[in-house]
């Protein structure tokens, strides 16, 4: 078979899944399988990749998600190359390709929740969400296969577009890593007792949930510190203004950070802290239990599904019961080494080796 990976957010924070998947393939399958690979991505990125994927062969797609281009222009690429199975690693997709076809479904959060920025216009907004809903049910229907990474996700699918689709939904769960690089300090926190999150800063990641919580959290421990991590952007920097307005203290905002510093940052953190609404896997969970870090997570979405019994449940909605959860834990070293732990233990479990043969495996189910 000839099969064409549509690859063009490699470099995005969804792209870790593409990256790993195009890796493993290169690796185990692309000589020995008989297959053709061929992987599209953006024309700046198509040299780095081919130096390292020496069995597959790499071309621009320069195509914008979400755009005229990518219904026309990359629907003409794909004819062109005339594949016999096209995986496109997300949801944006040409709707004129009627050719074999999986599509792998990250998550609902775009359709479930409303993540507007300051100065976008809500009407465009819910435009583009319901072309989204529009062209994931194309996708379901018309698709040969579906993949999701979790058990949570499939399920949502099922619910919001019918248990019809389930029997080609396949669940192939992601893994957990961070580049095995030296751990950079953060030099202003060596030796402070903090409590870490990193990640974006949309409305459904409920953020203001954590700092609410550490706020209560400060009045039996003055010491403590929240670091938040991810790039400032205008939902970062409106939480950062709310902190200052209700004189919140030692809430600490850091923008970008590097992975030496993010390992750091876990490696000496209390805890790491998500209150999310909607995940579609959250690999930042996993990351942490491999540093060595405990997870407090939301009860909600996927996350139940992938910590697992290694880390500690809260409902999202209530401040009390998430300063209820962490305040034992700050406590209480021998529950916090515990759930290290069991953290490494779980984390280890998941294998991007598994989750690309299960690909592979549904690639191979489709070959006529």
């Amino acid at each position: 078979m000839k099969i064409v990976l549509d690859t063009r957010i490699i470099e995005t924070s969804t792209g870790r899944y593409m990256q790993r998947l195009l890796e493993n393939i290169n690796d185990t399958y692309a000589l020995s399988d008989g297959n053709d690979y061929i992987a599209l991505m953006p024309p700046q990125h198509v040299d780095k990749w081919q130096q390292r994927l020496t069995n597959i062969t790499v071309m621009a797609a320069d195509q914008k998600w979400y755009s005229f281009s990518e219904q026309w222009s990359l629907y003409k690429q794909l004819r062109g190359l005339k594949p016999d199975l096209v995986h496109f690693t997300m949801p944006q997709q040409p709707l004129l390709w009627v050719g074999p076809a999986v599509t792998t479904i990250h998550d609902m959060t775009l359709i479930r929740y409303d993540n507007i920025r300051p100065g976008e216009s809500p009407i465009i907004y819910h435009m583009k969400q319901r072309v989204f809903r529009i062209l994931l049910r194309i996708v379901l229907r018309r698709g040969d296969a579906i993949i999701t990474p979790t058990e949570f996700v499939r399920q949502d699918l099922g619910t919001f577009f019918g248990t019809k689709y389930l029997d080609k939904i396949h669940v192939t769960p992601l893994a957990g890593e961070i580049p095995e690089v030296k751990p950079k300090p953060l030099k202003e926190f060596i030796g402070k007792k903090y409590l870490f999150f990193v990640g974006n800063a949309f409305p459904y990641k409920n953020i203001w949930r954590i700092i609410d919580a550490f706020r209560e959290l400060q009045i039996n421990n003055p010491e403590l510190h929240l670091l938040l991590a991810g790039k400032k952007d205008e939902f970062y920097i409106q939480l950062e203004k709310r902190c200052i307005e209700e004189n919140i203290n030692n809430v600490h905002f850091l923008g970008f950070i590097s992975d030496s510093e993010k390992r750091w940052a876990l490696q000496n953190a209390q805890a790491f802290v998500t209150a999310s609404l909607s995940e579609g896997f959250c690999m930042p969970v996993l990351e942490a239990m491999i540093e060595g870090c405990p997870v407090v997570a939301s009860n909600v979405s996927c996350l139940p599904e992938v910590v697992g019994n290694a880390g500690l449940l809260f409902d999202p909605s209530s401040t009390k019961n998430l300063v209820s959860i962490l305040e034992p834990l700050l406590l209480d070293d021998t529950l916090r080494q515990r759930l290290i732990k069991k953290g490494y233990i779980h984390a280890r479990s998941y294998s991007w080796n598994r989750m690309v043969r299960q690909v592979h495996d549904i690639y191979l189910s489709l070959q006529k």
